[in-house]
């Protein structure tokens, strides 16, 4: 009789783990920046923010999601999102971004950060922000398939002559070259490019006059309304957790 009665809890046992284990779900945490601070790859996993809130949030489910960083091009992504059922999460998102603007499109949890975007010359240059009128059309550095609403307007009047390349680094380094005149960075990407070009403070000229602040959201497909209720309960512990501290301070140049 005990044998058979550690025969049916081990059998039990065995069901309760299939079952708990089929229960996690595995969830993409998508990023399309190929830039420290939100890149997945190409550097260390402890210095990728997207790595890290990959961890954070699985860890906040206590079993029921698994969280997966991955780095996706931006028009790969583009083509995820349009499905009306895509799984995953798009992380360091802004509605206006991927043509939302009255969210309605996708599902928005509260806002992660804040962050802006600086604007950077060379020092030789001598290049006065904002940029009105100029003798000769400029060239600006933007990166592909992002969308800068305050340059646009110079953009339409060929005052700004836009040559996009894949990420900061490249672009920083067509600047330093004389390729462009002007380059975009996004302000939260300062700190890994004066550890990759320990010249940058001798040539690069950081504007002083600061683009608007915008905030970086998650977001998911309105399918998924149980993992949207998850997002918002997890954003309201980020918000106080220590840990994530850098995240609420609005970077400056």
């Amino acid at each position: 009789m005990f044998r058979l009665l550690q025969i049916a809890a081990l059998l039990a046992g065995l069901v309760y783990g299939n079952a708990a284990g089929a229960a996690v779900e595995k969830i993409s945490l998508y990023s399309h920046y190929t830039t420290a601070p939100f890149a997945v790859e190409g550097g260390p996993p402890q210095l990728s923010y997207t790595v890290r809130l990959a961890a954070w949030l699985t860890a906040q489910s206590a079993g029921r999601y698994l969280f997966e960083a991955r780095q996706m091009p931006r028009l790969r992504l583009n083509r995820i999102v349009a499905r009306a059922d895509w799984p995953g999460v798009v992380a360091w998102a802004n509605p206006l971004w991927f043509s939302d603007p009255e969210r309605q499109r996708f599902l928005w949890p509260s806002a992660l950060m804040s962050d802006r975007n600086v604007l950077v010359s060379r020092q030789v240059d001598r290049l006065q922000f904002p940029v009105q009128g100029p003798a000769r059309s400029l060239r600006l550095g933007g990166i592909s398939g992002h969308f800068y609403a305050d340059l646009e307007p110079l953009i339409q009047r060929g005052q700004l002559l836009r040559e996009d390349a894949q990420n900061d680094l490249s672009n920083v380094l067509k600047l330093q070259h004389g390729r462009v005149d002007i380059v975009v960075v996004q302000a939260s990407s300062l700190a890994y490019l004066h550890t990759q070009m320990t010249d940058f403070d001798q040539w690069a000229s950081v504007s002083p006059t600061l683009q608007p602040s915008y905030q970086r959201y998650l977001f998911t497909s309105t399918a998924n309304p149980q993992l949207m209720a998850f997002l918002q309960q997890a954003l309201v512990q980020l918000a106080q957790a220590p840990e994530w501290a850098e995240l609420r301070e609005v970077p400056l140049p």
